[in-house]
């Protein structure tokens, strides 16, 4: 670039684009939020007791099938969220 093309640049500001109307979001149910804390609590608990039980177990192994589950439950919790 050129000095010629930075002021050109610098002379022309672009235009702020418009505004867009901000979409309505409907609410999220309480109760949603308390199954997702809950399945946050219940991952935690499950891994807790899990290294209780078995402490021979590697955590990560621990980590990966609680995980695992965590992630299944994502996936319809949010698919009913949508």
């Amino acid at each position: 670039m050129t000095k010629n093309d930075n002021q050109a640049r610098s002379d022309n500001p672009q235009a702020p684009a418009p505004q867009e109307q901000p979409q309505k979001r409907l609410p999220v149910p309480t109760g949603m939020i308390w199954t997702f804390w809950g399945a946050v609590a219940a991952a935690v608990i499950a891994a807790r007791v899990w290294t209780a039980m078995a402490p021979q177990t590697p955590d990560r192994v621990i980590e990966r099938w609680v995980m695992l589950a965590f992630a299944a439950f994502l996936a319809v919790f949010l698919a009913k969220l949508k």
